[in-house]
């Protein structure tokens, strides 16, 4: 077994941070900021110009300078009779960043993977063929696939729920769709070949102020947000089981996110086949044992941390996969703890 390779970089404190990765995401995320936080200060301006005569032209100037588009003319051109509407201007300028943002995603594709084929090959080689992921639908973590899991988002099912309780019924329809897809048309492997469904669920908890920033649905109750999570993957299990049986089944992932520093908890199997909620490891200790390892004996020591917490019950290839989502998770760890304080 061993951790996917990554490019090192000394722009990361960690030797298995991706450095160049860690500023590619933080320009788009400080440009989406940035676009957003000049809105007010450039109304602002537009505003103070209102009895010039020219206020039209300066105002369409200003805002393509500062806000990148031009504002409606029928909200500016009777500025010298009465006050701009300023409240209609405000909301305009936040749609209008918000649409600019939406349109570039499909544009210039800005937080595109270009190693989804990569991945791919890398899901199959572990054992599976699909990986199904279910976030807690709180906004802390509309982040926790290219970001805290840097997954290729293109190349992974995901679907946000509160409290991470995914429809059993649903996620059953898109089981049996996958299978169907693999038996006729051999995507993304042929049917034959021995991978599985992987599902994972992401809950989340708060490391600084747990019983009131945890999750919401769960009553900031961490141990209820894991149960839940863990329950909602058992009766999946039961359901492709019982209704499919003769040897249909999937493989399951539950995985907690700290959302005060982004560092994930991975549960590990139990010795029944499900997953032990009290056995996990946690990134953020994963962190602190290998920082001042460079990144071979960094990786080495991981490979050996999982299969102590996993032991005899933990697979060979949900054990290359969990070393390869820890490894990426160490990019996010120091992405937090170099980023945070930049405004």
């Amino acid at each position: 077994m061993g951790v996917v390779p990554v490019r090192a970089s000394a722009t990361g404190r960690h030797a298995l941070t991706r450095g160049d990765e860690n500023a590619h995401l933080f320009d788009y995320e400080r440009s989406i900021k940035e676009a957003f936080d000049s809105i007010v200060p450039t109304l602002k301006k537009i505003s103070a110009l209102q009895h010039e005569s020219d206020f039209d032209s300066q105002s369409q100037k200003i805002a393509r300078q500062h806000l990148g588009f031009e504002l409606p003319a029928t909200l500016l051109d009777d500025a010298w009779v009465d006050q701009l509407d300023m409240r209609s201007l405000f909301a305009w300028c936040v749609f209008e960043t918000y649409h600019r943002f939406c349109d570039e995603v499909f544009s210039s594709d800005p937080l595109a993977d270009k190693c989804e084929a990569q991945f791919q090959a890398l899901l199959q080689d572990c054992g599976f063929h699909l990986l199904d992921v279910s976030p807690c639908a709180d906004g802390r973590l509309a982040h926790v696939i290219r970001y805290v899991l840097r997954l290729p988002y293109k190349a992974v099912r995901r679907r946000s729920y509160a409290g991470a309780m995914f429809d059993i019924e649903d996620s059953l329809e898109k089981w049996v769709r996958t299978e169907l897809v693999r038996f006729r048309e051999g995507q993304p492997n042929t049917a034959d070949e021995p991978t599985r469904y992987l599902k994972a669920v992401v809950y989340h908890h708060s490391s600084v102020d747990p019983e009131h920033e945890g999750c919401a649905a769960h009553g900031s109750d961490t141990q209820k947000a894991a149960q839940g999570g863990l329950e909602r993957l058992i009766g999946f299990r039961q359901a492709v089981e019982n209704m499919h049986c003769c040897g249909a089944s999937i493989d399951c992932l539950l995985i907690g996110m700290d959302t005060d520093t982004d560092a994930i908890r991975i549960h590990m199997p139990a010795a029944d086949g499900g997953i032990d909620l009290e056995k996990y490891i946690d990134s953020q200790v994963v962190y602190e044992n290998t920082l001042h390892m460079n990144a071979g004996a960094a990786g080495q020591w991981l490979i050996g941390h999982i299969r102590e917490q996993g032991g005899e019950f933990l697979g060979d290839g949900m054990a290359r996969f969990i070393a390869y989502l820890l490894t990426n998770n160490l990019s996010q760890v120091d992405y937090v703890r170099n980023y945070s304080c930049v405004t």
